[in-house]
This record gives structure tokens, sequence and C-alpha cells, in this order.
């Protein structure tokens, strides 16, 4: 399998690093956004949307990264990641979704107004964004602050896709000042899973 990406990307690195914890090897191909390799006109045959990360699996061709994360993980369906129980299986489904819906989007917007406008010449950070993004982060990092009551993981006892999908969200968080230690359940959580080797395996 071969993983169209840029390391700079928390889509990408959610991607990446479910294959970590599964052990799947993938043949990468990084992308120049500097050099607009994402829009050349052999990519956007494979993704339209110009964007990473793009699973190339023979002939099959899958974009998004959480629909990634589920495609890998179905490959080994005895690693738990992605559970057989249909409920819990919907569960982690669910988080997936709140992650692209609340979580990952002002996590973004924080990234890009605090690292990425700087390396990309786009001026200075727009102090009303982050302010907005700040505020919203707190509002949906407290639902999952609450998720994580009582809980090592997201879902269920033991690791899933919904725990990838989420501390990847938070890739940045250290270099943008997020206030996890606000938010005491989704720091320690964050914690363990930054501790593992798949995690300090795609930190690059």
């Amino acid at each position: 399998m071969k993983l169209y990406h840029n390391p700079l990307s928390p889509n990408v690195r959610r991607v990446r690093l479910t294959a970590a914890v599964l052990g799947i090897e993938l043949e990468e191909k990084k992308l120049d956004f500097a050099k607009g390799e994402h829009k050349n006109p052999e990519y956007l045959a494979l993704n339209p949307n110009g964007a990473v990360p793009t699973l190339v699996d023979g002939d099959y061709v899958l974009t998004e990264s959480r629909a990634i994360q589920q495609y890998l993980a179905s490959k080994k369906p005895e690693s738990g990641l992605l559970p057989r129980d249909e409920a819990a299986r919907a569960d982690v489904t669910r988080w997936q979704f709140w992650d692209a819906s609340h979580f990952s989007p002002n996590l973004a917007a924080l990234a890009f107004e605090k690292l990425l406008k700087g390396m990309m010449g786009m001026g200075d950070p727009d102090a009303r964004k982050i302010e907005e993004s700040l505020g919203n982060f707190r509002r949906f990092g407290a639902v999952l602050n609450k998720r994580l009551e009582g809980k090592q993981y997201v879902v269920g006892s033991a690791l899933t896709i919904a725990d990838l999908t989420l501390a990847s969200s938070l890739m940045y968080a250290k270099q943008c000042e997020v206030p996890l230690a606000e938010l005491p359940n989704v720091s320690s959580w964050f914690s363990r899973i930054s501790d593992m080797d798949a995690w300090k395996k795609t930190a690059g």
C-alpha cells in the first residue's frame, strides 16, 4: 500500500499512527506543498481535493484520513482498533465524526494562526481568531474531558482508532500552547497516547 502524505498534517499523522500500531508497512510518498505537488494533474486524479492523505492499495484509492483508518484497522480485526461489536464500532465512528466536526477544526485553526502562517509568510497571527478557536477548544474539550472521566480510552477498555483520531488532532498542542492542563482527563489520556512507541515513531 502506498500513502501520499505530508508529515506536517494531523490528517496524515492519524493514518501513519494507525498503521504503526497495526504493524502495517506503508510505502510513503511525500508531497512537497511548496512545489505544488498536491495540485499536479497526476495527484488530482487520485485525490480531486488536492489534499493529503491518499491511500492506494492496488487498484483501490481511498481518501479522507478517518476512512483510511477504518480501512487499515479492518485489515487486522484481531487488533481491536475497530471493534467487531456493532455498538462499539458505531461509537468509534461517532467520535471520529465528532473530531472532524468539533475538535480538529479548532485545533487546526490554532496551528494555522500560531505556526503555519509564519512558516508560509502569510502575515502575523490573528488574535481574534486565536481567541475564538481557544474558546471553542475549551467548549468541546470539556465534552471529551467528561467522556474520559474514570476511563483509560475513549471507547471501551482498550485502544481504538477513536483514540488515535483524537490524539492526532492534538499533535501541535505543545507548540500552540493549548491549555490541556485545564482538562486533566484529556491531559493524562493524551500523555498515555503520546508515550506509545507508535506515536514517537510517527513524530516526523
